[in-house]
C-alpha cells in the first residue's frame, strides 16, 4: 500500500480517541480538555461551523507539545507530528471533506474511545513509562504503523501509564 493510500479517516481517529483520553479529565496526560463534555459549547460561538476542525486542532498540537517534551524534537515523529505529507493530508481532510462520523463517538467517553483504539489495533503491545520507539518512517508508507500505535496507546491507558510512541528515520 502507497502512502497515497494510507487510511487517512484511521489516522484521524487514532488522534481523537488517543486526545481524548489524555485530557486532564481522562489520564491527564495533557491539561487540555478541547474535546471535554462542555468544550463544543464554548468553542461554538467562535469557531462556528468549524468548531470541530477546531477541537481537533487544539488536541493534536496539545498533545504534540507533551509528546515532543518528552521524545525531543529532530528526527523522530509521533501520533500527533508526522512528515509533513501525512499532516497535509490529514489537514485537508479534516477541512474539506465530512468529519469523522464517529466523531462523538471518539470523544463520548472512556470506554468509547478505548473501543475505538482496540479496533484500530493490531494485537496487543508491551509498553514502558515514557518514550518508546517502534518503527521507523519506512512503515509510513504502510497502513501497519497506525495499527501499532492503536495498540500502545490502549494498552498505556488501560495500564495508567504514559507512554510515547515514535518513529525515527532509517539510519
Amino acid at each position: 500500500m502507497n502512502s497515497a493510500q494510507l487510511p487517512d479517516l484511521d489516522i484521524v481517529r487514532l488522534r481523537l480517541a488517543a486526545g481524548f483520553l489524555g485530557e486532564k479529565d481522562k489520564s491527564a496526560w495533557w491539561s487540555s480538555d478541547f474535546l471535554g463534555r462542555n468544550a463544543g459549547a464554548f468553542m461554538t460561538p467562535i469557531f462556528g461551523n468549524k468548531t470541530r476542525l477546531a477541537q481537533y486542532h487544539g488536541v493534536t498540537e496539545a498533545a504534540c507539545r507533551v509528546h515532543d517534551d518528552h521524545i525531543g524534537v529532530g528526527r523522530a515523529f509521533h501520533l500527533f507530528r508526522l512528515p509533513e505529507r501525512l499532516e497535509q493530508r490529514l489537514f485537508d481532510r479534516m477541512l474539506h471533506h465530512a468529519e469523522p462520523a464517529d466523531f462523538d463517538q471518539c470523544c463520548a467517553s472512556t470506554e468509547s474511545a478505548e473501543q475505538i483504539l482496540a479496533a484500530l489495533a493490531a494485537g496487543t503491545a508491551q509498553v514502558d513509562v515514557g518514550p518508546m520507539r517502534v518503527g521507523t518512517t519506512d512503515m509510513f508508507d504502510g497502513s501497519e504503523w497506525v495499527l501499532v500505535l492503536a495498540a500502545h496507546y490502549l494498552a498505556a491507558f488501560k495500564a495508567g501509564i504514559q507512554c510515547y510512541p515514535y518513529f525515527t528515520e532509517r539510519q
